[in-house]
């Protein structure tokens, strides 16, 4: 990771340039926030980035995910079958367990 790209947190951390901010945007990303966007380094992101998932990607919430959401507008992601649990509690189904 060339250190033009980072900034230092403190005399053991550094982080990518744009992510240590009240509305951050990290150096690489590419694109329109809440249209289409993409790290341009993805491959080669570094340890934090490559740690850090997307609410519900492996079936819980990210709090983190849904404060950066929010800092841009956008609303907290749901569930993939949000919808579906939704339908069969109006309904009166129970879920097992």
């Amino acid at each position: 990771m060339p250190a033009s790209l980072t900034e230092q947190v403190n005399p053991y951390m550094r982080c990518m340039q744009g992510t240590n901010t009240k509305k951050p945007r990290c150096i690489n990303l590419r694109g329109e926030i809440g249209q289409n966007v993409m790290c341009s380094m993805y491959e080669n992101r570094p340890s934090p980035c490559r740690e850090f998932s997307q609410s519900w990607e492996f079936g819980e919430p990210n709090e983190a995910c849904d404060r950066a959401r929010a800092a841009y507008g956008l609303a907290a992601l749901t569930p993939p079958n949000a919808e579906e649990f939704a339908s069969k509690i109006a309904t009166g189904c129970h879920f097992p367990g």
